[in-house]
């Protein structure tokens, strides 16, 4: 009976090391495209060819506009969606959403200037008890407010916002 039980756990221990038990967090692309709200956000990476970037090893940490965000940013800027999916500048504007390394909502301090992926500068502000982010740029499109932080992703973290923040070379 006892050699019975070491060859089925002998047989059954290289299966269960392939599975994967306790779930892992998925990549930065899935847990968007597991977002109903972030479906501009997903098409928009894929068509600016940045997927390869958000499922690498990362760390990253990404500002994700909800669809609602760029119905506002199309409207303000009189641009259909599919403009805005087409545009050239929009690999340059995905890139202000992205930065280096994992920032969890509890790491954003007031006042911290963070560098994202183009190279523009957010700084970290709070309005009515949430914490909000504003790019150089003095343009409605500025700032926004993290909605739902903390979206935790195998390559890094996503947090929600309100807003589109524009490049300034916009």
């Amino acid at each position: 009976m006892h050699l019975f039980r070491v060859l089925l756990a002998a047989l059954l221990l290289p299966l269960l090391a392939g599975c994967d038990l306790f779930g892992s967090d998925p990549t930065i692309i899935e847990a968007i495209s597991a977002e109903s709200d972030l479906g501009t956000l997903e098409s928009a990476i894929l068509r600016a060819n940045l997927s390869a970037t958000l499922n690498g090893e990362g760390p990253f940490t990404v500002f994700a506009p909800t669809d609602a965000a760029f119905d506002a940013y199309a409207a303000e800027n009189d641009i259909s969606e599919i403009e805005l999916l087409g545009a050239t500048t929009l690999s340059s504007l995905l890139r202000v959403h992205v930065v280096a390394g994992e920032l969890s909502l509890e790491d954003l301090q007031v006042g911290d200037v963070i560098t994202t992926l183009n190279g523009e500068t957010l700084t970290v502000t709070t309005a009515s008890g949430t914490v909000g982010l504003d790019t150089e740029d003095a343009g409605p499109s500025s700032n926004a407010r993290i909605t739902t932080p903390d979206i935790e992703a195998s390559n890094g973290v996503v947090h929600k916002i309100n807003g589109v923040l524009a490049p300034t070379d916009t």
